[in-house]
């Protein structure tokens, strides 16, 4: 895998604290993280405002992706690899405590059909359920 500076410097990306410290937390977590988890999980003085612009640029970057939670958070995750716009992946959404998961299917644009004169760009996969630690309290 490669390193947080490698990956800033690949997108042409200002190597700040807060740029490599909010890569490394996206890039350790098997989950979606919203801003105020990131903001948890930093251990680098910084703004609300300045975590939102990180986001937006690594977003804009194709560095992570954003999914919405079923209560409308934004949850950020790290895009390990490159988004073409000809393969989308799912995601796995748990019902009872929000997390979301990013998941290893693939589900190939050329594939899904449109009505004549659309144009698809972009395929928003959820899969809805209960992750393991929920499934197993119930």
């Amino acid at each position: 895998m490669k390193g947080v500076e490698e990956i800033l410097q690949q997108h042409s990306l200002k190597n700040t604290k807060l740029r490599k410290a909010v890569l490394s937390v996206l890039m350790r977590s098997d989950k979606g993280l919203s801003h105020q988890d990131l903001s948890r999980s930093l251990e680098v003085d910084f703004d609300r405002v300045t975590l939102f612009r990180t986001l937006h640029v690594f977003e804009e970057s194709g560095i992570l992706h954003k999914i919405m939670d079923p209560h409308g958070i934004a949850k950020y995750a790290y895009t390990a690899k490159p988004v073409t716009g000809k393969h989308c992946h799912a995601h796995f959404i748990c019902l009872e405590c929000g997390q979301v998961f990013c998941l290893d299917e693939e589900f190939p644009l050329e594939e899904v059909k449109v009505p004549k004169g659309f144009s698809k760009k972009t395929i928003d996969v959820q899969i809805k359920g209960y992750c393991n630690k929920c499934a197993a309290q119930s």
